[in-house]
């Protein structure tokens, strides 16, 4: 009797073990498919031929391939650190004091994701540009006869573009880790003297640093990836590995080029992910206890409201204002193409009308629906597989890897495998997209929740199967669905996929954007960027309204 009973309590154990390695055996293989394929038919044309060594020491010596690789690389590297300049001090607010206006202060960190990139440019040229709203201010206040801003088409209107839009990852990442570290060392330095810069800079900002270079690899790869900001605003001739990846394979008909392209900004991302994966296990092995944790307080002196107001008011006239523009010039009515403007809803009018607003508004759906969906499946499923996996290999750095592959490059490789577009390709490119990030949430719920109920389950007669979809699908189903969500918005603002490979007949809410700015309907484009905006905006708030209920 008791080895029966003996046999039966080690069975679910055997079981949970059988059901990971199952799936890492099913998983990875897909993955693969998924990423692999992709890349290995983006890669092709140089290793096609003979000489695959010398096709790629001349793709390499092309001097596009140089000096794009140079402006990648370059604006990158600015834009992190412009971002993190940015962001640090909002996430010393976030992390250590209390605030009217903090949830929306963090609710910005969620602008990267919910707020698609053409917006932002369409907003930096209503703004910063030669005509912008902030040219046309400063010409009366200061009574110039020349626009005094004239940087936006150009390597700084890049960095700056870059850097306001990402900024909000370097402050909700940074404040994060600030938030949770411990405050014994930081007490028991001021009990011993201790002024409060030198506690930040000898005990807070040591511990600050992986979480700083974590927020700025991660910075780093979406900038290097950037792709719609650099093709409108990174002036005649240069663009980024993605740009000049789009130009060699879609204009130039230059496959061993674009096949160059693709596999060394791969190998760069790669290296960037590496350093980002290690960076994220120490943060996971520093976080201080519950109870060490100080809670925010109030400010401490009227230099530090200052402060806060200054930063509030930086924030405000230089990140807000060209997503302010966008809303108010989707109301102004043209008279004529360069007449006086009243305030209207003629825009949004024109484009309700249009029969093609109505099938791009159903594609996005469609499409946002079918790649949300294969992110979430595979966010679980993972979650799942890499529960207390020994491996770190297996578990941190292989799932996040197509962090490390841009949508443009999955995109082409897609189309050149296929011999074709498809939408179900471009529906696994934003799925992988995606899928990093929601991995991470799910990740949250899975890995917390206490194994024992599943086990109790498989105790008690129940199948592997059922234990997964009874116990740890609803333990997960708030992350899952939060999940979703984060992968449908991001799904419905993406237009690189669809640039790179467009599929004949079928428009999306963000391609239709991008037509309307590249066709001169500058404020039919803006009603668009409006909508578009809401619709994945609302998506977040959602999502968010529910992970605090959660």
């Amino acid at each position: 009797m008791r080895l029966s009973n003996m046999k039966r309590q080690e069975a679910p154990l055997i079981g949970a073990a059988a059901l990971k390695k199952g799936l890492r055996f099913v998983l990875f293989p897909s993955l693969a498919l998924l990423v692999a394929a992709p890349l290995g038919a983006a890669f092709l044309p140089l290793f096609r031929s003979p000489g695959a060594l010398s096709n790629l020491s001349a793709a390499l010596g092309d001097p596009r391939f140089l000096a794009s690789f140079g402006f990648g690389l370059g604006q990158a590297f600015a834009s992190s650190l412009l971002a993190l300049l940015i962001g640090l001090p909002g996430a010393f607010f976030l992390a250590k004091r209390s605030f009217p206006g903090k949830r929306f202060l963090g609710a910005l960190s969620a602008v990267p994701f919910c707020v698609p990139p053409l917006i932002v440019a369409i907003g930096f040229v209503l703004y910063y540009g030669r005509q912008g709203y902030l040219n046309r201010a400063l010409m009366a206040m200061f009574g110039l006869e020349a626009p005094p801003l004239d940087f936006l088409y150009s390597f700084k209107g890049v960095v700056l573009a870059h850097a306001f839009y990402n900024f909000p990852l370097v402050m909700r990442l940074v404040g994060d880790a600030w938030a949770n570290a411990s405050r014994a060392q930081e007490e028991a330095a001021e009990l011993l003297g201790a002024s409060r810069l030198r506690v930040f800079l000898t005990i807070s900002l040591p511990g600050l640093l992986p979480a700083i270079g974590s927020a700025l690899s991660l910075v780093f790869l979406l900038c290097f990836y950037s792709f719609v900001l650099v093709l409108l605003f990174g002036g005649p001739g240069v663009g980024t590995p993605e740009v000049e990846l789009y130009r060699a394979a879609r204009f130039d008909f230059n496959k061993g080029l674009a096949a160059a392209f693709a596999l060394v900004e791969s190998a760069v991302a790669f290296i960037v992910l590496a350093i980002y994966a290690r960076l994220e296990r120490s943060i996971a092995g520093q976080r201080g206890d519950a109870a060490a944790r100080a809670r925010p307080a109030a400010f401490k002196s009227p230099a530090e409201k200052a402060a806060a107001l200054a930063y509030g008011l930086f924030i405000a006239l230089f990140f807000l204002g060209p997503l302010f523009c966008v809303a108010l010039e989707s109301l102004v009515v043209k008279s004529g193409r360069f007449g006086a403007g009243l305030l209207g809803l003629a825009n949004y009018a024109a484009l309700f009308s249009s029969a093609s607003f109505g099938r791009a508004a159903l594609n996005t759906l469609a499409l946002g629906l079918a790649s949300a969906a294969l992110a979430a499946a595979l966010g679980f499923a993972f979650s799942i597989a890499l529960k207390n996996c020994p491996s770190a290999f297996l578990s941190s750095v292989l799932p996040m890897a197509p962090l490390a592959v841009s949508s443009v490059v999955l995109a082409y490789g897609w189309s050149e495998l296929l011999g074709g577009s498809s939408v179900l390709a471009i529906a696994a490119v934003q799925a992988v997209s995606a899928y990093p990030f929601i991995l991470r949430s799910i990740q949250g719920s899975i890995g917390l929740s206490d194994e024992r109920y599943a086990q109790a389950a498989l105790t008690l007669g129940s199948s592997r199967l059922g234990a997964a979809l009874k116990i740890r699908l609803p333990l997960a189903l708030p992350a899952l669905l939060s999940g979703f969500a984060f992968a449908f918005a991001i799904s419905a603002g993406d237009a690189n996929a669809l640039i790179v490979a467009p599929v004949r007949g079928f428009d999306t809410l963000a391609l239709l954007l991008y037509r309307l700015a590249g066709s001169y309907r500058f404020n039919e484009a803006c009603a668009a960027a409006v909508i578009l905006g809401l619709a994945t905006a609302l998506v977040f708030f959602l999502k968010d309204a529910r992970d605090a209920v959660a």
